[in-house]
C-alpha cells in the first residue's frame, strides 16, 4: 500500500499540470455542445463571398440570383490567407470564384465550372451548389429549347423560373447526422485532454521514482525490482483508468448522449485509443530524464498531432500533404473513426469493416509502442526501480 499511497501523493502534488488537460477539454467541449440544436436547420441562405472574374451578363445574373437567396459578404483581405481566415472564423461559409469566359462558354453551349471553397461541417456547400446548378440547368434548358431567343431573354426566363419557391422537409436522419458530427468533434478532444493527462501522470510518477537518491535508497530493500515495478505499473494504470472514466462521463453528459449505437462506437473507439495513449506514455515516460521534457512532448507530439489530424483544425481544409503526414500518428486514426461514426446513420457491414480496419491500425500503434518499450527495458537490463520505501520519492 505504501507504493500506491506514494503515487496518489505524487499526483496530488502535480495536480496543476494534470488538471490542465481537463480544463482545456471542458472549455472547448462546452463551446461545441452549444452547437447541438437538433431541430435548428436554417435554409434561408449561407454567407457567401463571390469573386466575379468574368463580369458578363450571365455571371452578373448568377451573382444576382445567389445574392437573392444567400447573404453576400465582402472580405477586407481577398488573398488566399484572407479567404482561409474568413472560413475558419465563420465570417464566410462559401467562397465562389466565377472564372473568365464563363458567360461566353455558357452561351456557346460548352460545359462550365466554377471554383469554390467551403467551410467544413456545414450545409452551406449543398445549399449554394444547388442554387448554382439550378441556375445553369434552367438557363441551358431554355437555351436548348429556344435557340432563336436572345441571351437577355434567356436570362429573364431563367430569373422568372427560379423565383418560384417551394418547401423542403428534412427527415430525422439529417438531424441525427448533424448532432453526431458535433459529438464526433467533442470526442476528438479526448485525443488532447485525456492523452495529455495520462501522459503527464505517467511522466511525473516515473520521474519521482527514478530520482538517483531514491533508487540508491531502494537498492537496500529486500523487495525485488520486478515486484515494485509491477506495483507502480498497476498504480499508474489505475490512475489512467480513472481519468478515462471521468473524461468519458463528462463528454457523455456535455454531448447530451443517450445509450445508442453511435454512442457505443464512440466509447469503443475511445477505449481502443486509450490503449495507444497508455502504451505511448509507458514508453516515453521510461525515457524521460527531466520535467522539462514533459511539456515539450505534450506540445510537440500530442498537441501537434491534434492540429494536423483534424482535431483542432478540420481535416477538410488541410492540404493533402498534411493529411498524409498525419497518418503516421495514432491521433489521425482516432479522429477518422470518430468522423466515420459521426457521418453514419446506418451502422451496416460496410461501416463495421471500415471501423475495424482503422481500429486495427490504432492497435498496431499500441503494439509497436509496447514492443519498443520492452526492447529498451531489456537493453537497460530491466527496470531501474526497486525497494519498498517508494514513498521517499516524495521527499
Amino acid at each position: 500500500m505504501t507504493t500506491y499511497k506514494a503515487i496518489i501523493e505524487i499526483i496530488k502534488r502535480n495536480k496543476g499540470v494534470l488538471l490542465l488537460g481537463i480544463l482545456i477539454t471542458g472549455v472547448i467541449t462546452i463551446f461545441y455542445s452549444g452547437e447541438m440544436k437538433e431541430n435548428d436547420v436554417d435554409l434561408a441562405g449561407a454567407k457567401i463571398v463571390i469573386f466575379d472574374q468574368d463580369d458578363s451578363a450571365v455571371s452578373r445574373s448568377l451573382t444576382e440570383q445567389l445574392t437573392n437567396q444567400h447573404e453576400r459578404v465582402t472580405l477586407e483581405d481577398n488573398s488566399q490567407k484572407g479567404v482561409d481566415d474568413a472560413l475558419y472564423f465563420d465570417e464566410a461559409e462559401y467562397v465562389l470564384t466565377i472564372p473568365a469566359n464563363f458567360g461566353t462558354d455558357l452561351a456557346a453551349g460548352k460545359a462550365v465550372t466554377v471554383d469554390s471553397q467551403t467551410k467544413p461541417g456545414t450545409f452551406s456547400k449543398t445549399l449554394v451548389n444547388t442554387t448554382i446548378n439550378h441556375f445553369l440547368n434552367t438557363y441551358q434548358t431554355f437555351q436548348k429549347e429556344m435557340p432563336a431567343v436572345s441571351q437577355q431573354e434567356l436570362l429573364n426566363l431563367t430569373k422568372d423560373t427560379l423565383s418560384q419557391e417551394g418547401t423542403v422537409h428534412f427527415d430525422a436522419t439529417y438531424h441525427q447526422k448533424q448532432v453526431q458530427m458535433v459529438k464526433a468533434r467533442i470526442y476528438n478532444l479526448l485525443s488532447y485532454g485525456l492523452f495529455m493527462t495520462i501522459f503527464s501522470g505517467y511522466a511525473v510518477i516515473n520521474l519521482a521514482f527514478n530520482r538517483k537518491e531514491i533508487r540508491d535508497r531502494n537498492s537496500c530493500s529486500p523487495i525485488s525490482r520486478r515486484k515494485l515495478s509491477r506495483k507502480i505499473s498497476v498504480g499508474s494504470l489505475s490512475y489512467s483508468t480513472v481519468c478515462l472514466a471521468v473524461f468519458l462521463a463528462f463528454v457523455f453528459v456535455a454531448s447530451k448522449s443517450t445509450f445508442e449505437a453511435a454512442t457505443g462506437y464512440f466509447i469503443l473507439n475511445t477505449v481502443i485509443f486509450f490503449s495507444t495513449m497508455v502504451s505511448f506514455s509507458v514508453l516515453v515516460a521510461s525515457l524521460i530524464k527531466n520535467s522539462e521534457a514533459i511539456n515539450g512532448i505534450s506540445n510537440v507530439f500530442i498537441m501537434g498531432s491534434c492540429f494536423i489530424s483534424g482535431v483542432f483544425v478540420p481535416s477538410d481544409i488541410l492540404p493533402d500533404a498534411v493529411s498524409k503526414i498525419a497518418a503516421f500518428f495514432p491521433t489521425y486514426w482516432f479522429a477518422q473513426n470518430n468522423e466515420l461514426i459521426g457521418n453514419s446513420t446506418n451502422f451496416n457491414q460496410a461501416f463495421r469493416d471500415t471501423f475495424i480496419q482503422q481500429s486495427l491500425i490504432l492497435l498496431a500503434f499500441t503494439a509497436v509502442f509496447l514492443v519498443i518499450h520492452l526492447v529498451t527495458m531489456r537493453e537497460k537490463g530491466g527496470l531501474r526501480l526497486s525497494g519498498k520505501e517508494a514513498k521517499a520519492a516524495l521527499d
